[in-house]
């Protein structure tokens, strides 16, 4: 795998977490078939990363695309809240 494929799997896993990090916040907000589906949204989200960073490996820059998509994500709600 050439430098490109591991920078777009860095960001592909960190949007998941970003993802899932979004999903937490509307826990609770479902009801009966909508939770369901929602929950099973969450779970394929989860073991989706886990299978990538099994292949993967080590990931040494997963943490800060993380950290820098969540920051972003964060200045998107303040603008939109304003």
């Amino acid at each position: 795998m050439n430098k490109e494929d591991l920078i777009d799997i860095n960001l592909l896993i960190a949007t998941f977490r970003c993802f899932n990090e979004q999903l937490y916040c509307l826990k609770g907000k479902h009801s009966k078939t909508l939770k369901l589906k929602f929950n099973r949204l969450i779970k394929v989200s989860r073991i989706y990363e886990e299978e990538l960073k099994k292949s993967i490996g080590n990931l040494e820059e997963l943490e800060s695309v993380y950290d820098l998509l969540m920051d972003l994500i964060t200045e998107v709600k303040k603008k939109a809240n304003e």
